[in-house]
């Protein structure tokens, strides 16, 4: 009878054996091995894995010294390619293609019935062209008051402190703000993003959003994990993780809301506007050919709405304000332009005289180009054939992605890219910038809220610097700084100023 020692040694042997296969496999006669990156990187996703979850989302920033060393094509894992090469975000993203998202990436939100999770192309079509005509120009102009509304309280709430030696955390000012517009404007509801204290922006759910989103790339990576945790019940999980509590709350709030309409469908007659529940539950058309509806979908689809609609707007704003603020000469250009085009700060503001303000325009594009909402490179599937990215034939199945930062820091396109300038979007020839600004992504996958973010991002900037002087509190690039955990989260303080009204 073999010793225990003896069986030790054979299966010691037996995995190394095993492991130095895959590796010959993966390195050397693996479809993608004749292009450069880490060795370790082609072995394994654990490469990904330690850069994700063990150097707190630091794969954003390491995806850029990869380039830098190994050029516009480095793998990145076993079976992904990623691009520095401007050229390929069409190729992947643009109209036309038909690559299909990554369910190992997009699962990781526990959205997964949710249009921006799935993965089938015809069914998340079917669903986009349901929600579409919610997030049109037309329906937006139409609502445009709701959004108004949301940060005409915004300014009220930062005025508060202009009686006070305190600075206002513009970081989650701008955050709560936009979560009560997408809130109002979906849901017809309130996201109570306002604390027990009126002069603390911070909420359940805003911190519930920073302190579980670390967790995306635990569950992208140890999928078991995910499905342990979200077996849990509720009733536990506040205990066992207190920072959910927020998103919990919300959670039963919306489907407390989800239970109501779909018992009671005319109930959203009684709603003080059309939200996005009327469009889901409206017969279309070719009804009969959509999913069915559930309750599931209906909330995986109002939670992710809710996620998306505020996180990215905010950070946006957040970085706009910063920039701004810093750059005298943008502050006193953007200053001179809206009181040009709104003479009377108490009268309300419009969008579309606000969206054809060459300067202000400007201003937003440049804060878009270095806000980067969206920071994680999103993965695609080559398909259904081999396709040409960047002028390489890449084999059908492959992974590949761009992330939108890659392009908006290339100096080629954007010269001296980590400098603010709105002029660059005024330039001779600036137009030919507007197919290189992805902060929306492109084609038809694209962010179905472009029209509702844009509107917000005119009203919010406009309204902010045309009724309120902001002095920023010990600004430094740290305000702004970030780790990639899909979206931006500040790992540093938040940008504050202190706050007083415009003088006219």
């Amino acid at each position: 009878m073999l010793s225990l020692a003896i069986l030790t040694a054979i299966a010691v042997l037996c995995l190394a054996a095993a492991v130095t296969q895959l590796w010959i496999q993966r390195i050397h006669h693996h479809a993608l091995s004749k292009y450069p990156g880490p060795r370790l990187a082609a072995f394994t996703t654990w490469y990904r894995a330690y850069y994700d979850i063990l150097m707190d989302g630091a794969w954003a920033q390491h995806l850029e010294s990869l380039h830098e060393q190994y050029g516009p094509i480095v793998r990145v894992g076993p079976n992904e390619l990623h691009f520095g090469d401007p050229r390929a975000y069409n190729d992947i993203y643009g109209m036309g293609t038909r690559h299909t998202k990554q369910r190992e990436m997009y699962r990781c939100f526990s959205t997964d019935l949710s249009v921006f999770a799935m993965s089938d192309h015809h069914e998340a079509m079917q669903r986009r062209n349901l929600i579409g005509p919610f997030f049109s120009r037309r329906a937006i102009l139409a609502l445009e008051r709701t959004v108004q509304g949301k940060i005409d309280l915004l300014v009220s709430r930062l005025l508060q402190y202009s009686n006070t030696n305190k600075p206002a955390n513009l970081d989650l000012a701008f955050r709560s703000a936009s979560l009560e517009v997408i809130t109002a404007y979906c849901f017809a509801q309130s996201s109570s993003s306002q604390g027990k204290d009126p002069l603390d922006f911070d909420c359940d759910i805003l911190r519930a959003i920073d302190q579980t989103l670390p967790m995306i790339w635990v569950f992208k990576h140890f999928p078991l994990i995910k499905t342990l945790l979200l077996g849990v019940p509720e009733c536990f999980a506040s205990v066992l993780k207190p920072s959910t509590k927020g998103i919990l709350e919300q959670r039963k709030q919306m489907g407390a809301q989800i239970d109501e309409i779909m018992k009671d469908p005319s109930s959203l007659q009684n709603v003080d506007h059309e939200t996005i529940y009327h469009h889901f539950l409206t017969p279309q058309p070719d009804s009969q050919r959509h999913p069915p509806v559930t309750r599931d979908w209906l909330l995986d689809e109002g939670l992710y709405l809710r996620f998306a609609g505020s996180d990215t707007v905010g950070n946006t704003c957040t970085v706009a304000a910063y920039h701004i603020l810093e750059n005298r000469d943008v502050h006193r250009k953007l200053s001179q332009a809206l009181k040009e085009a709104w003479p009377d700060k108490d009268l309300p503001p419009s969008y579309e005289v606000l969206e054809k303000l060459p300067y202000l325009t400007a201003v937003i594009k440049e804060s878009l180009r270095m806000a980067h909402g969206v920071v994680s490179p999103l993965p695609r599937i080559v398909g259904p054939s081999d396709s040409e990215i960047a002028g390489e034939i890449i084999p059908t199945g492959t992974v590949v992605s761009m992330g939108a930062c890659m392009v908006h820091k290339n100096a080629e396109i954007f010269p001296d890219p980590m400098a603010f300038k709105p002029e660059r979007w005024l330039a001779e020839g600036s137009t030919e910038l507007e197919k290189y600004l992805v902060s929306f992504s492109k084609g038809p996958r694209g962010c179905l809220g472009i029209n509702l973010a844009m509107c917000e991002l005119y009203l919010l900037i406009g309204t902010i610097f045309r009724k309120l002087d902001l002095v920023p509190d010990k600004p430094t690039v740290d305000n702004i700084s970030y780790r990639e955990y899909f979206v931006p989260i500040h790992r540093g303080r938040h940008f504050h100023a202190f706050v007083s009204p415009t003088s006219e």
